[in-house]
């Protein structure tokens, strides 16, 4: 009988004894697995790699570099501070602790304390926001059966300058829960508020910035789930005016052999103003059926205020349903391999629209629907209301660079209503900004932009007028409504075939008698 406690004794040591170097190779493989889902990212490279396993303890450490290319196109508008700490790299070392009670009473594969070390540079930056705080804290538990959960904190700062910059950042909390390998994992972040004053040219500030996002890989590689980001509020402030003036004849003269003359350069000055939002919220869901993707996306916000004038309530509510799962994986990889490279935007933007018409055809091909649910917009002239979908019917590859042969295979079908003084506040907002008036017209009272308003006003008011009489719309207190339809190649405006007005022919008949003798 002491022989078999003994025997059972030594069993129950060696155990206990052991237990601490097998978790500590399970704990290895998952973070092994963390770290192949970093490189594979396309966000972060990493340079070097080092693990060093021991019996009751480990030591991971990463050199890790955003990927340069990622701020390729955008790096000549940050500022300096920025540019270093993304340029820099950063040291991960990974404190790992093995054994089922690593974390506490609770058993677990290891408890992990993450810490980062920085370049002189990218220190020297932070120290300056951070003080003497620890700029990010993390640590990760790994659960016995490969899930585990991740948690982050980016403590709070209050930063000032003598310039009369301030910056208060009430700091970052943040959870990753996952499961084995990350085949599926829950994001929460929370930014309670940020404050920005820049001298006395304006102010940013933003209160209570919530993302989730529940995401898991589908049997084609996509990423599914859902996400949702609310805002409560966002405002910006600018105190002074600037003035703007873009030579459109100049632009034009330059990829053409136009002389259109100066009178649409549009010039003028942004007055001091104030652009604030409250109640923002952004809401999608992906789904894999059968192979075919379907995804959805709302958009909302509470209220907007531009200057002087107030918008909103806002509500889009749009879908795309039988999307080639395929397709969408071309123009993923087609990202991810953009990324690693060096290239301008029209060199991204014609690389993207190459696979969108070779391998990612599918997306348009597989008879794919567009739809909106919702989309309800309150302005100050009314409210916008459009309901409607957009459905691709045998489209073919070759289709796509046919224009004719595209239109004949898409059907639409939209109910509008929309208020006619918008229509007339765009028509006069887009000859502000393309028309310009002669100084010295001006200066003799021969004319002014009041009078090219009036009569852009008088314009898009006969017309609607015209079309309601054809019965291509209705009008009701102000307000424009019609259905519009798009089916092999014929548009209907409220049921009816729209058709345009042939252009005049001239002979040189109807020309006046000095002109028809001059003409050759």
């Amino acid at each position: 009988m002491k022989k078999l406690l003994i025997s059972l004794l030594v069993i129950i040591v060696l155990v206990f004894a052991g237990m601490p170097y097998y978790l500590g190779l399970k704990a290895e493989e998952s973070l092994n697995a963390q770290q192949q889902m970093l490189s594979q990212s396309g966000v972060l490279t990493v340079e070097s790699y080092q693990y060093e396993r021991g019996w009751f303890g480990a030591t991971e450490t990463m050199v890790v570099r955003l990927n340069p290319t990622l701020f390729h196109n955008t790096q000549k508008y940050l500022p300096d501070n920025i540019k270093t700490l993304l340029k820099e790299p950063v040291t991960i070392v990974n404190h790992i602790k093995h054994g089922p009670f690593a974390s506490g009473i609770s058993p677990v594969r290891a408890y992990v304390e993450t810490e980062f070390r920085y370049h002189p540079d990218t220190e020297k930056v932070l120290t300056r926001f951070f003080g003497k705080q620890q700029p990010v804290r993390m640590n990760n538990t790994v659960y016995l059966n490969g899930s585990g959960k991740l948690d982050m904190t980016v403590p709070a700062f209050d930063y000032e300058e003598l310039s009369g910059i301030k910056l208060n950042w009430q700091g970052l909390t943040g959870t990753v829960d996952y499961q084995a390998d990350f085949a599926s994992y829950i994001q929460d972040y929370l930014i309670p508020a940020i404050n920005i004053k820049l001298a006395d040219k304006g102010d940013i500030a933003m209160e209570n910035l919530h993302v989730r996002a529940d995401t898991a890989d589908s049997s084609n590689q996509l990423a599914l789930g859902s996400s949702s980001l609310t805002l409560d509020k966002f405002s910006m402030q600018w105190q002074e005016g600037f003035d703007y003036n873009v030579k459109a004849n100049e632009l034009v003269n330059l990829v053409t052999d136009l002389q259109i003359g100066a009178f649409i350069n549009p010039t003028g000055t942004v007055p001091p103003s104030k652009v604030e939002v409250e109640k923002l919220s952004f809401n999608t869901d992906t789904q894999e059926v059968e192979g075919w993707v379907n995804s959805k996306g709302r958009f909302q916000f509470q209220t907007l205020v531009y200057g002087e004038d107030r918008y909103g309530p806002l509500d889009i509510n749009v879908a795309a349903e039988h999307l080639d799962a395929q397709g969408l994986l071309a123009i993923k990889n087609k990202m991810a391999e953009l990324a690693t490279q060096e290239m301008t935007e029209e060199q991204v933007q014609n690389e993207v629209l190459k696979t969108v018409k070779n391998e990612a055809a599918g997306l348009f091909t597989k008879n794919p629907v567009l739809k909106v649910e919702t989309f309800h917009f309150t302005m100050p002239q009314g409210d916008v209301d459009v309901k409607g979908e957009v459905r691709f019917n045998g489209l073919t590859q070759a289709d796509m660079d046919d224009i004719t042969a595209l239109v004949k295979k898409i059907d639409a079908e939209f109910d509008m209503k929309v208020p006619q003084k918008l229509l007339e506040d765009l028509a006069v907002n887009q000859a502000s900004s393309l028309f310009s008036v002669n100084p010295e017209d001006l200066a003799a009272g021969r004319a002014s932009m009041d009078d090219i308003n009036e009569t852009l006003q008088l314009m898009v008011e006969s017309t609607i007028r015209s079309m309601a009489g054809e019965q291509y719309l209705s009008l009701d207190q102000g307000n424009i409504q019609t259905k519009i339809e798009l089916e092999q190649g014929q548009l209907k405006l409220n049921g009816k075939v729209f058709k345009t007005e042939p252009e005049p022919e001239f002979t040189d008949a109807d020309m006046v008698p000095e002109v028809a003798a001059s003409a050759p």
